[in-house]
């Protein structure tokens, strides 16, 4: 049974996809593409963590998930995350792990 902060993490990551992907498609820039499948690539990583993944220690130590019945959880979006993964989207190439690292280094942050 996958851990319930790593489908909370990626049903996040996959929201964030949704959102940029809505907003991304007046673009035909092909780096606007890549950045859309860089934060697929992330909502994936984070389906597949182990629940030792310290990325999720990370998190939790954070206060990043709200535990809810049926043994699920939701993922808390500090403040300023959500700029965190979109800023290098921005610019040069990133993947999934690039991502996750941003994800835990902006919810340290706060």
């Amino acid at each position: 049974m996958p851990d319930a902060r790593a489908a909370a993490l990626a049903a996040y990551l996959y929201q964030c996809a949704a959102a940029f992907s809505l907003s991304a498609d007046v673009s035909d820039a092909h780096h606007v593409a890549r950045a859309g499948m860089a934060l697929l690539d992330a909502a994936r990583l984070a389906e597949t963590l182990r629940p030792t993944d310290h990325r999720l220690t990370a998190l939790s130590e954070a206060g990043c998930f709200e535990t809810m019945p049926d043994k699920e959880a939701v993922f808390l979006e500090p403040a300023g995350l959500r700029a965190a993964i979109l800023r290098p989207l921005s610019g040069g190439q990133v993947s999934g792990n690039d991502i996750l690292s941003a994800v835990v280094a902006a919810a340290r942050a706060t």
